[in-house]
Formats: structure tokens, C-alpha cells, sequence
């Protein structure tokens, strides 16, 4: 409905900086900054004064982010208008995959809750949507439901709400530890790990804060004589193929499914789970609701 480079820039007037309107927007600081450069360049403006303490509107800039909040205004009021209209429209649900986050779990739970929905009389049809695996993709999605696409699976720290949306909780997996082939544990007789196979290695995961789960992995694995924990901002598939070259272990979230074709999957011998759910939003579409209520029948 808008350009959503202003999204950037109000951000980063609002936080008075690009690192922490790439906080706020769940984007990498590069991403903000090419897409405000990008768009002063498209346009011939300079929105901002930049010092090595951050940033300022000019003049220019401060009287565009006025009137681009009352563009944003507008743009939600069209959309919540259009969403009213589709209540009684259309009957089609699009869900967001990618290669990390196929949404396995939800898609094996599918055709119960369609025979669900049919027996109720309705008729919803489920679009899948490839997004990335970045920052700037997946991750982007999760703050715009409604928009590009109106759901997404996703695992989930029940206590926290990072995102401004409804999660409906479809069950808790094990994590899990991802060996490369190349990586002499995957080979061990045995399938289960034991913390003390884990001693001196080097291990790929989460950083702090990013979910609860991984924060109580994190508290096990750091006392493990000789582990290295090396944080990532997010999985992304260069991680997995980092790993995978170089031999270095990750903790994997396999929701149900293999997580690359180069690192297997190994169970560790801790009782360390972590929540699974469907993203929807707040005010969800009459087919989007019916598609969460037949999804929370067939789980019950």
C-alpha cells in the first residue's frame, strides 16, 4: 500500500539511529541504511543528518516522515476496509515457507482441518509463499501479516510476544544437535548424544535473548568443558552451509523435518524442548480465522 522504505525512516527518526531502527524492524543495519540512501537517491533528498552519534532529520526529512505517518494512516484504514470486504469474499489463506521453515507440522495437520472446515460448510483454500530465509525475508514477514501473506509457522517462546500477532501453539519438539557428515560424532555408534561427546567442540547457535529455549541450551552447553558457542543472529541457510565446511556443530529446531543434506540431526541426551506455533494476526481475515479454528479442532 506504500513504500515501505518510510517504514526505515520513521524508525530510525523515532530510535535516532540506523542500528536501532534495524532493531526495531528486525533488519540488519545494512539493510536499513541501502534502503534510505536508496531512497534519497531515487528521490533527491537528504532525510538525515548523520554524526558519529547518530542520526537527525533535516528540514526536508522531518516533513516527509510527517506526512508519510499520514500516508501509513491512510494505508491501514484502506487495508482494514478491504479486509472487512473479504470477510464476505474470498476464501483463500496464504502461508509463509522457506527452506528453514517449511511448516511441515502444520501442513501434515491440513487435510483433517479441510475435511474439518467441509463438514462445517466452508471452503478454504491454503497458498503457500516462498519467502527467504534473511533477516530482510522471513523474519520481515512476521510484522506484516495481513499484507503479503497472512500466516506463518515459526517456533516460539510462549512467555515472550516479539511480534504483534495471535500464535496458536501446535506442539514442542526436541531440540536437537546438527552433525555434519564431515564431523566425526555422526558416525558414533548410538544415536543419542551425551554432553560429554559434546567436549571441545564448537557450536553454533542462537544469540542470548533471541528465544527461552536456546537461552537454556545456551546454560547447558557452556558447561561443557571445552565447548566454543559461536552466536548467530538467526538460521539462515549460509549458517548450515558454514557448519557443514567446516565441520562445526549447530543447534537444530527440526519441527518434523531434516534441516540440511549435510548435517544430520542428532538427539542430545537432555530434556530440552522448544514451542511450535502458527502466526496469524490480530484481527484476523473471516478465512484466516477459519482456518486457525479448524486447525485448533483437529489438534484437540
Amino acid at each position: 500500500m506504500y513504500d515501505r522504505r518510510l517504514d526505515a525512516i520513521i524508525a530510525a527518526e523515532e530510535c535516532g539511529s540506523f542500528s536501532r531502527a534495524a532493531q526495531r524492524l528486525h533488519l540488519s543495519a545494512t539493510a536499513v541504511i541501502k534502503q534510505i540512501a536508496g531512497f534519497e537517491h531515487e528521490y533527491g533528498l537528504t532525510l538525515f543528518d548523520r554524526t558519529n552519534n547518530g542520526v537527525t532529520p533535516t528540514t526536508s526529512g522531518r516533513a516527509l516522515i510527517e506526512d508519510a505517518r499520514g500516508l501509513i494512516r491512510q494505508s491501514e484504514r484502506s487495508l482494514q476496509h478491504a479486509r472487512q470486504l473479504e470477510r464476505t469474499a474470498g476464501e483463500t489463506v496464504r502461508l509463509a515457507v522457506s527452506m528453514l521453515r517449511p511448516a511441515t507440522p502444520l501442513l501434515e495437520l491440513w487435510p483433517r482441518a479441510s475435511v474439518w472446515l467441509a463438514n462445517q460448510g466452508r471452503h478454504v483454500s491454503l497458498e503457500l509463499v516462498s519467502l527467504a530465509d534473511g533477516p530482510d525475508g522471513f523474519m520481515t514477514a512476521l510484522d506484516h501479516l495481513g499484507e503479503d501473506v497472512d500466516m506463518t509457522a515459526n517456533g516460539f517462546s510462549p512467555g515472550r510476544r516479539e511480534h504483534d500477532c495471535n500464535v496458536l501453539k501446535l506442539g514442542e519438539y526436541p531440540l536437537r544437535m546438527g552433525v555434519p557428515l564431515s564431523n566425526q560424532l555422526s558416525v558414533r555408534s548410538g544415536s543419542t548424544l551425551h554432553l560429554s561427546d559434546l567436549e571441545g567442540q564448537r557450536i553454533h547457535i542462537p544469540a542470548p535473548g533471541v528465544n527461552d529455549a536456546m537461552d537454556r541450551a545456551r546454560a547447558v552447553l557452556s558447561a561443557v568443558p571445552g565447548v566454543t558457542l559461536i552466536d548467530m543472529r538467526s538460521y539462515t541457510f549460509d549458517d548450515f552451509n558454514a557448519c557443514a565446511a567446516s565441520g562445526d556443530l549447530i543447534l537444530a529446531r527440526t519441527f518434523g523435518t531434516g534441516i540440511h543434506p549435510m548435517i544430520r540431526p542428532m538427539p542430545v541426551d537432555w530434556d530440552l524442548t522448544i514451542a511450535y506455533g502458527l502466526f496469524y494476526p490480530k484481527e484476523p481475515s473471516a478465512a484466516v480465522q477459519a482456518f486457525v479454528d479448524a486447525i485448533g479442532a483437529v489438534l484437540q
